[in-house]
């Protein structure tokens, strides 16, 4: 008979830290965690869910610091499925705590071929179980948290053990667990690194169609996306919330003067924008006297050196060969293609421009078991070797 796990909010530290210590005995537990990243200019950690099979315990990470949950989540010794484990990864280093012995539903589901590998989709396929994503864009730094969120917020870690079974079974029977292994510790080694890099780029150099813009336009969307960060830091909201990159392209096109010519642009106008509008004038303004000028170090940035079309070319023909090294690899194992070489080790390994095993075995996530069976065959396949190539195919 399946009992229903008790579900608990905890809101002290007191409480944090036996929930703790009893969730570190289990062999395995479950971890999600929700965030305000679509209402905050950053993210923070808005509430934690861990589970066992008989309980569930949500933490107000605004009533209790997440960092009382580092030993916990860093212990090689307790086993946490997670589904998607980069976001939840990068949002807790940002806070100095480490994810740590991880399987990812949702990596586990890709390298089977998986095509919907969203939490909801995942359980209805493979568990025949419908959960309510009603909440999915919830702003979970409201307080108090409601019974309908408490119960939302279960409802996500509740299944992930009897999903783990599922995926992680298939991928043992199918051999390619090595390869879920390795996917994941470099999606966690990617998002501790993220932490510490920085984006040279300032704002306007960021967004998104920015290398499609006229030269004379570049000055003013410089004034308009510094104005609009500093307000969306003051305001601790998202950038795209204070005023729409749509709109700041459009205003830099029609380079307002007044507000009447302000007020015409669609959306310049309305929510936080209106109360901006006298600074996002004067952001014009300054765009305009900067007379088509802007920082040579921003230049660079917007129009970096391009190499040699013959080097081009070359990196272009070792990504066309690997790319049909690893289909025919996929279709002769019967496995995904990102089993045989994950498309981001795939990109790595084509810029090699003088490959080698050390190389190879050097490009991150590409994990030691895929060096010993495929190197030679990467190798030929990065060197342009035909005959090799369909050899290793064809295995």
């Amino acid at each position: 008979m399946t009992t229903t796990p008790s579900l608990r909010l905890l809101a002290n530290r007191e409480e944090v830290g036996r929930a703790a210590l009893s969730l570190g005995r289990s062999p395995r537990i479950s971890f999600d965690l929700e965030s305000n990243g679509l209402f905050a200019y950053r993210a923070r950690v808005c509430t934690v869910q861990l589970a066992t099979d008989e309980e569930i315990f949500v933490v107000d990470t605004q009533a209790v610091d997440v960092r009382e949950l580092g030993e916990l989540l860093s212990s090689p010794r307790t086993v946490k499925i997670v589904h998607d484990v980069s976001f939840d990864a990068r949002v807790l280093a940002e806070f100095g705590v480490t994810l740590a012995n991880v399987e990812d539903t949702s990596i586990a589901a890709r390298m089977l071929g998986r095509t919907a590998t969203g939490l909801a989709s995942l359980l209805a396929s493979e568990l025949g179980i419908t959960i309510d994503k009603k909440m999915q864009h919830h702003d979970w730094s409201e307080r108090p948290i409601t019974r309908d969120a408490l119960a939302y917020l279960g409802g996500d870690v509740v299944h992930l053990p009897a999903l783990a079974d599922v995926l992680f079974g298939a991928c043992r029977a199918r051999g390619i667990a090595d390869a879920v292994d390795e996917e994941t510790r470099y999606r966690l080694g990617t998002a501790a690194a993220s932490v510490t890099a920085v984006d040279p780029r300032p704002p306007y150099v960021r967004l998104k169609g920015i290398d499609r813009v006229p030269p004379i336009e570049l000055p003013i969307l410089r004034r308009l996306a510094e104005l609009r960060e500093k307000k969306a830091r003051e305001l601790d909201v998202p950038p795209y919330k204070v005023v729409g990159p749509d709109i700041l392209f459009a205003i830099a096109e029609k380079r307002p003067r007044t507000r009447d010519e302000l007020a015409a642009i669609r959306g310049a106008m309305s929510g936080r924008a209106r109360a901006l509008a006298n600074d996002i004038l004067r952001a014009v303004e300054a765009g305009l006297a900067d007379d088509g000028r802007i920082p040579d170090e921003d230049r660079a940035l917007l129009d970096p050196p391009r190499p040699p079309k013959e080097l081009v070319k070359a990196r272009r023909a070792r990504e066309q060969r690997l790319t049909a090294w690893r289909k025919a690899q996929a279709k002769a194992r019967e496995v995904d293609e990102q089993v045989v070489l994950p498309g981001h080790c795939l990109q790595d390994l084509a810029s090699l421009e003088a490959p080698t095993r050390e190389a190879i075995a050097a490009v991150p996530g590409i994990g030691a078991f895929r060096v010993a069976r495929d190197a030679e065959a990467i190798l030929a396949a990065l060197s342009g070797s035909p005959s090799e190539i369909v050899e290793e195919g064809a295995r």
